[in-house]
């Protein structure tokens, strides 16, 4: 896990970085633009995010049972693709200050015949055995960013918020029964977060966002970053593409879930945006 979080700091501070000279290299342009992206009070984004997913999972059994690590696309036949719904909504307190709260979600499920020994909670579900998988998520982003940097043509921030993921798996075969795990594992993160606007129409905005924690019944890891770039239509409308990366690196040890999570997802975007 050492190796894996010093590879996802590095991956965040290069982002972080790239990120804010892009961005403050606007600081120099000569002609100032006004965007409404910039300058609009209330925001809301929706839109539709199509990621590659990859899972990995865990889930401990009693007695000191150490649960198999599952990878739920190749070993139990869930689709690494499929269209995640998102909403976020963002609201700015005076000139520099902003509060975001986002929601997306993914329900999975597919069947399989797994191809070794898997022990899952308290089950064993054998070689050969027909496995019916699920592997559920609500993601929740509540943010409080203030912007240094901040005019009608450009923005650069810092922003300090919680990733609250609420993770739900089941395993279930004829001959052994169902087996299910579900956790709710609040992460809370420090980033950095900006825009510019080249034409009154084209805006470019981004963020990146990590934190890395140990506390009671949690041990993990979380890295964000997005890119995007919108077009406005209308006034107070943008239509827009993004990328975006996330990557969840969990241990719980919970009445209802012990065991490990990692969770990463990158792909497209499209959104649709309304500003006023």
């Amino acid at each position: 896990m050492n190796d894996l979080r010093t590879a996802a700091i590095r991956s965040a501070r290069r982002a972080g970085v790239a990120l804010i000279l892009v961005l403050a290299g606007g600081v120099v342009s000569a002609q100032q633009i006004a965007h409404p992206g910039l300058t609009d009070r209330w925001t809301l984004q929706i839109g539709a995010y199509l990621p590659q997913v990859d899972t990995t999972a865990s889930l401990n059994g009693t007695g000191g049972r150490v649960g198999t690590s599952i990878n739920f696309e190749e070993d139990l036949n869930l689709t690494d693709r499929k269209t995640m719904p998102s909403i976020l909504a963002s609201v700015r307190l005076g000139e520099r200050w902003k509060i975001e709260a986002e929601y997306l979600y993914l329900r999975r499920s597919g069947t399989g015949t797994v191809g070794r020994t898997i022990n899952w909670g308290d089950s064993t579900y054998p070689i050969g055995a027909t496995v019916h998988s699920e592997f559920d998520s609500d993601i929740y982003r509540l943010s409080a960013g203030y912007s240094f940097i901040k005019d009608s043509q450009r923005e650069l921030g810092v922003a300090l918020g919680v990733h609250a993921t609420d993770f739900s798996t089941s395993l279930s075969a004829a001959t052994v029964g169902s087996r299910s795990g579900e956790t709710l594992a609040p992460l809370p993160t420090i980033g950095f977060y900006g825009a510019y606007a080249f034409s009154p129409k084209w805006l470019v905005s981004g963020r990146v966002d990590y934190f890395s924690l140990t506390y009671e019944d949690y041990d993990g890891s979380l890295t964000n970053l997005s890119v995007g770039v919108d077009y406005r239509i209308a006034r107070n409308f943008a239509v827009g593409l993004a990328w975006r990366h996330v990557d969840y690196d969990v241990n719980v040890t919970k009445p209802h879930y012990t065991g490990g999570i990692r969770y990463k997802f990158n792909g497209p975007a499209l959104y649709g945006v309304l500003s006023f």
